[in-house]
This record gives C-alpha cells, sequence and structure tokens, in this order.
C-alpha cells in the first residue's frame, strides 16, 4: 500500500506535466497539423531552454525539435518537444508546490476502495505521518519527502530520482523521470513507439534529466 502511494505521488505529478498547456492530443507523439500551431507555444518558456538540441537527439536517436506545447506559471515551466516518432518534454517547478499536493493523493487513495485490510489501514496512516504538514514543507522538507516516497517505492536509500513507466496515448507509453534537489522539482517525459524499459533507456532519460535540472537550478 504505501509503495503504491509513493508510485501515485510520483505519476500524480507526471500527469499533470502531461496536462499542462495542451490538449490530449498534443501528447501523441505522432502530432497533427494543429498540435504544432497551438496559440500556447512560446519558445521563449524557460524549460525550453533546459535541454539542448543535442542532448534531445541523443536521447531520442534522432532530433526533436519542433516545440508543440509550452505552459508555466509563477515559478514552474514546461516544454514539449515533438518529432515525427518522439516526444520529449520538460517541467520543473518548486518543490514546495509539489509537496501540496501530496495530502490530497493520500486522501483520494483513501477514498478510492483499495484500503481493505488492516496492513493497508496501518500503511496509510504511515503515509498520512510522512506528509502530515506538507502543505508547508520548505524546498528542502519537500526534496526529502520525495526522497523518503522513492525509498519506500523501491529506490535506493538516499535516492533523488523515480522513473516509471506511464501512458501516453491509448496505444503508447512513455518514461517518465523525476528528481528533486535544493529545492527544485523536474519531471522529464520521453516516448517513442513500442519504447521499453530497460536500463538503457533509463539510464539516457536520468542523465537528460540531470542536465535539466541543472539548469533548472540556475534559471532560478
Amino acid at each position: 500500500m504505501l509503495r503504491a502511494v509513493a508510485l501515485t505521488v510520483a505519476a500524480g505529478m507526471t500527469l499533470a506535466a502531461c496536462s499542462g498547456g495542451s490538449d490530449a492530443k498534443a501528447a501523441d507523439p505522432k502530432p497533427s497539423a494543429s498540435a504544432t500551431t497551438q496559440p500556447t507555444v512560446d519558445p521563449k518558456e524557460p524549460a525550453c531552454r533546459f535541454l539542448t538540441a543535442s542532448e534531445r537527439a541523443q536521447l531520442a536517436g534522432s532530433p526533436v525539435d519542433t516545440v508543440v506545447a509550452t505552459s508555466g506559471t509563477a515559478g514552474s515551466s514546461q516544454c514539449r518537444w515533438q518529432s515525427s516518432s518522439a516526444l520529449v518534454q520538460v517541467t520543473t517547478l518548486p518543490a514546495q508546490a509539489w509537496a501540496k499536493t501530496l495530502p490530497e493523493v493520500v486522501t483520494q487513495l483513501e477514498s478510492s476502495g483499495d484500503v481493505r485490510t488492516a496492513t493497508d489501514k496501518k500503511e496509510l496512516a504511515r503515509a498520512k505521518k510522512l506528509l502530515a504538514g506538507a502543505t508547508s514543507f520548505t524546498g528542502e522538507q519537500a526534496c526529502a519527502a520525495f526522497t523518503t516516497l522513492a525509498e519506500i517505492g523501491g529506490a535506493k536509500r538516499g535516492a533523488t530520482t523515480t522513473i516509471t513507466s506511464v501512458p501516453i496515448t491509448q496505444s503508447q507509453t512513455g518514461v517518465s523521470a523525476q528528481m528533486c534537489t535544493s529545492g527544485e522539482m523536474t519531471s522529464l517525459i520521453y516516448s517513442v513507439p513500442d519504447l521499453k524499459q530497460t536500463k538503457a533507456v533509463e539510464a539516457a532519460v536520468t542523465s537528460a534529466l540531470a542536465s535539466a535540472q541543472k539548469r533548472a537550478l540556475a534559471a532560478r
């Protein structure tokens, strides 16, 4: 159950990132004409500078240079690039903002009907205790909570990165990686047709995410 909480928290940030600033078609690795001309595109959005053309091409194996969606608020930023067969998206936001979503995730899990056994209830209580006060976490506290949740989800002790598989369309999946360091949360989503979450793919996504996180921190 607590492992499910950890994975749900990570996925929650990912799915929010996918939906930000564009419609569902923009998440399809095969962009339509309308997807490339929607009014939400602003190549000057900060996140559009967080991965270079070379880094995107190295990740996908071919150029991924068309900006198809951008979105930003005070402190957060998102940029999505697509080619005929690939999608790369970067989202960054203050860790405090991410932490504010945690109590809601636990509440949703509590009311989902999946909490049935005594063990489930015990682990949910543990999750509530872990995330108590999350709405007022500092950036450092939020990243510490991220690390604890990552460990609960099966990551190594002290992990600052998580990687999960996420749905992109009904037929396509992607790999999403999240990193939280120095009070900043960054997510990278990568998808190509028939993508498999191998160790090589995870290593490539993690490397690209580290580059994006470094620039996000420098841009604050």
